[in-house]
Formats: C-alpha cells, structure tokens, sequence
C-alpha cells in the first residue's frame, strides 16, 4: 500500500523512518520440498529488511492510536495480497476495518492461503493456477497472519486499524500519514520480530513533523 494514511486532507503531516541501529541476525535459508521448479529448490527468509545506508526498516507497520474510530465509509476500495512466485506481495499489509481483502495468485502451482487472527481462521482458500481472486471484508482490527497450507515457507502478516492513520514503512524505513489531528498522540511502531515500540510526539493544527524511530 501507498504510505499515505486514508485519513482527509485536513490536520498535519507526519513523516518519519523507523530504524534499526543493531546487528541483523542472518537469513535462514529453507529447503523447498514442493514445485521446486516455481518456487525454487530453496528460499532465504529474511523478515527483519534494513537498508544498508539508512538503517530504515522495513515493512513496520506505524500507526496513531485512538483516533478517529468512526465506521469506514469508503468501502469500494480493495486491498490485494498476490501469491507471486511462491512469496506474498506484499509481505506486509495493512487495512482499514470495513474494506475487502483480496487474495490472488499469478503462479502456476496450487497456493492455499490460510489467514488467521489470533487462532480462528478468517480465510482459508485455495487458489488453483488461473483461477479467480477471492474477497473477504474485515471487520475486527488487529493482527491477521497470513501463510500458505501448501507452503509452509511462505508467511506474512495484515495488519487492521478502525481509524485511518497507520502506515507502513518503504524500503528505506520512511513512513508518511496525513490528516493528523493536533495534539500529543501516541505513536506504535509493530514489526514482525521486533515487536512493539511506542513514541509520543506533539502535532500542531496544520504543517508537518518529523519524527525518527529507533529500535535498539
């Protein structure tokens, strides 16, 4: 997804990066036993991505808390997850209550995508090469993790909010929300092995703030 929030065009801007200023522990590397021949004879699992100039992470998730929690009018927006070659695009994602999530694949093989929150399922479908994407609105926030049945290598996570201001980190660890009420709000950052991480910071009516997460 884009990193600009959903939320309107009034209130301030955040920006910011979300670093990480330790060591990056090693990929591991997973030996495939099924279609090697789409997904490879092996594939390296690197969940925690750093930018090797900025140290910016990413694929953390950033979001405001307790703001707005009004019900999501615009629901003829969709979110994709695509099975592409033997990964989920993108790795991780996040939504907004309300809006549908829609599971495709582009690979030649068989994928069943298998999403849970906390231990009940939310979708659990199988997708046959050619075959058409399947939807399912979200209607609870929080954590949905997101893995294959039929290959056990590929995992990712969706991440729901019930207000529009999150947004997840590019390449180099930047983020940007808009529409920022004015206030002191709390800020979290949520990456898949990092954990949590939380950050106050002062928002004025209008103009942007700049703002740098460091995980340790």
């Amino acid at each position: 997804m884009p990193l600009t929030s959903l939320a309107g065009e009034t209130g301030a801007t955040l920006v910011g990066r979300v670093v990480f200023r330790g060591t990056v522990p090693p990929p591991e590397v997973v030996t495939v036993t099924r279609d090697p021949k789409t997904c490879g004879e092996t594939r390296t699992i690197q969940p925690l991505v750093v930018h090797p100039s900025t140290r910016g992470i990413q694929n953390a998730v950033v979001s405001i808390e307790g703001e707005n929690t009004s019900p999501n009018t615009d629901t003829t927006k969709t979110t994709a997850i695509t099975n592409t070659q033997c990964a989920f695009s993108p790795h991780v994602e996040a939504i907004r209550v309300g809006t549908p999530l829609e599971v495709r694949s582009h690979d030649p093989v068989l994928h069943n995508t298998h999403i849970m929150t906390g231990k009940r399922t939310f979708l659990n479908v199988a997708l046959v090469p050619g075959g058409h994407p399947v939807a399912k609105v979200i209607k609870m926030p929080g954590l949905y993790h997101v893995q294959c049945d039929a290959h056990v290598f590929m995992q990712g996570s969706v991440v729901a909010f019930d207000h529009p201001y999150y947004a997840v980190t590019e390449a180099q660890g930047d983020f940007r929300i808009v529409g920022v009420p004015a206030g002191r709000h709390q800020v979290t950052v949520w990456h898949e092995t990092l954990g949590a991480l939380h950050h106050e910071v002062t928002v004025p009516a209008q103009g942007d703030v700049s703002i740098t997460i460091e995980f340790p």
